[in-house]
């Protein structure tokens, strides 16, 4: 795989630290960064040309007008692009961020293990003071529990954020069935979680797994978060029966 990174913070740093330890890894570009690495798979690049992916964390998504000049797939951790920017047929990922990549790949993957009755609980943590009442919730530590706001709910699925006023965050998948409850729950340092749901997207991007268009992490969920839990992520399972 050859990937160029367009970093701008923290996150993409970390992602492309992530990406060195792919072991299909052929060369990472850093665009338009001086790189001060012995490592020969990584290097400054000027250009995308013979890219089979770029990624960005940048929020606005600057790059992806080049990205489409230079017809190569493109991976953003933003949610959203500029839709007067015309794609055309060039492979875009959208949201491969902890909450629309990692945390909705989750909740859909359980929703369909556990059935058209099960109830699902997805909540996931966003930065800001925290809140003392709402919905109750147990993230992992060191997330720990906290109030959460309903942000979404449908007659089988409850959408709740909960704010955290620290460098930590989560994600809770729990599906309840007349059977058993099933809480899958994430929790680590933020940029760390960023950075594995931005790198999974490259990885799958340069894979040749996302076709063209614009597509988010969910409609592929099972092999995004294959290739999450290989980069590193950590997910903690409890099951309690009825």
């Amino acid at each position: 795989m050859r990937i160029a990174l367009d970093h701008t913070s923290e996150i993409g740093v970390r992602a492309g630290r992530l990406l060195m330890g792919e072991e299909g890894l052929d060369l990472l570009g850093v665009v338009r960064r001086d790189v001060k690495d012995g490592d020969r798979r990584i290097r400054r690049i000027d250009d995308l040309e013979g890219f089979d992916a770029v990624v960005t964390d940048d929020p606005d998504s600057a790059i992806l007008d080049e990205a489409v000049d230079a017809g190569v797939p493109c991976v953003l951790w933003a949610d959203t692009f500029d839709r007067q920017t015309d794609i055309g047929d060039i492979p875009v990922l959208l949201g491969a961020n902890l909450v629309s990549g990692i945390g909705q790949s989750l909740a859909t993957r359980e929703s369909d293990v556990a059935g058209p009755d099960a109830q699902i609980l997805f909540a996931w943590t966003e930065p800001g003071k925290p809140g003392r009442h709402g919905e109750p919730l147990t993230f992992p530590e060191p997330v720990g529990s906290r109030w959460g706001t309903r942000r979404r709910m449908t007659n089988r699925r409850l959408d709740v954020a909960a704010t955290v006023p620290d460098e930590w965050a989560g994600v809770i998948v729990r599906s309840t069935t007349d059977e058993a409850t099933r809480t899958l729950g994430i929790a680590d340092l933020a940029t760390h979680l960023e950075a594995i749901a931005l790198a999974s997207g490259a990885v799958l991007t340069a894979s040749g797994l996302v076709s063209a268009g614009a597509h988010q992490p969910e409609e592929m969920a099972d092999q995004y978060l294959l290739s999450a839990l290989r980069i590193g992520l950590d997910i903690a399972s409890f099951t309690e029966t009825s």
